[in-house]
């Protein structure tokens, strides 16, 4: 059976100085663990925290906007419609441009 989630049932998990990180399913939203998706939400030129997801991979799609990503020290430009594909244990910082930057973020969690 689909699950459908409306704005009003996503949560705002974390937030900093110019960007927001909004889950959009997971576990308690859709009733599994085996993805989990979240909106990344960065206002022009401000930066995200660097981050890892430990042992999982990692799909990100751009939904707009443009800007950098580091991971692991090295820094790729991002634009709108890229996808990002990270492995386990890389370490990564989303840095916004001057449009600004949204991400979405897709992964198994797992148990």
């Amino acid at each position: 059976m689909p699950v459908i989630l409306n704005q009003e049932q996503m949560q705002i998990e974390t937030s900093g100085e110019g960007w927001t990180k909004t889950t959009l399913a997971d576990r308690n939203t859709i009733g599994t663990s085996a993805i989990a998706a979240q909106r990344w939400s960065f206002e022009p030129n401000s930066a995200g925290p660097e981050i890892s997801h430990g042992s999982t991979d990692q799909l990100l799609y751009v939904i707009f906007g443009g800007g950098t990503v580091r991971v692991n020290g090295d820094t790729f430009a991002l634009e709108r419609e890229a996808i990002l594909w990270l492995e386990p244990g890389d370490m990564y910082q989303f840095i916004a441009g001057e449009g600004g930057l949204e991400i979405l973020q897709g992964y198994a969690p797992g148990e």
